[in-house]
């Protein structure tokens, strides 16, 4: 079967490479960036967080427990708090933006988990926190969400340079 067409002409071609009603990509379109999995990664550990910051801040409200109450108590389960739904709130929205550059949503989760991390290094250098071991727990992961939010900074701010 030949492909041109009666006459011995080359089939037309079309001037428009799609069908009509079917519109092409606007002239400015460019394709999205692969998902960071720093910020994914991010946004999980921030989740994480939340969870043992108000697991234990509810603990440490709701309990009799034998620790003082004291006023650094008071304010270091404030931080806690503070710091906890501030990780829930930015780690949703750094997943949410995960194709995203830059923008302030990697400094307010490395903000938020430092004021955790301040608030667990606070607990553990009173003398009665009434919670032994919980701290120590959620320390760890606090300052693992602030380093990754600082990777996120550092990476962001390499790539526009």
């Amino acid at each position: 079967m030949s492909t041109q067409q009666p006459g011995g002409q080359p089939p037309a071609q079309q001037p428009y490479p799609y069908p009509s009603g079917q519109y092409g990509p606007p002239a400015n379109w460019q394709p999205k960036p692969p998902a960071s999995g720093l910020r994914i990664a991010t946004g999980v550990v921030a989740l994480v967080l939340f969870v043992f910051g108000i697991f234990t801040a509810g603990m440490f409200l709701f309990s009799r427990h034998s620790g003082a109450s004291s006023p650094l108590n008071g304010w270091m389960n404030f931080f806690l708090i503070v710091g906890s739904i501030g990780c829930l709130v930015t780690g949703i929205v750094i997943m949410a933006k995960q194709r995203k550059r830059g923008g302030a949503t990697p400094w307010l989760v490395a903000s938020f988990a430092a004021l955790a991390v301040i608030a667990c290094l606070g607990f553990l250098g009173g003398r009665d926190s009434g919670l032994p071991g919980a701290f120590t727990i959620i320390l760890p992961v606090a300052l693992a969400v602030t380093v990754l939010a600082v990777l996120v900074i550092v990476r962001g701010n390499a790539r526009k340079a």
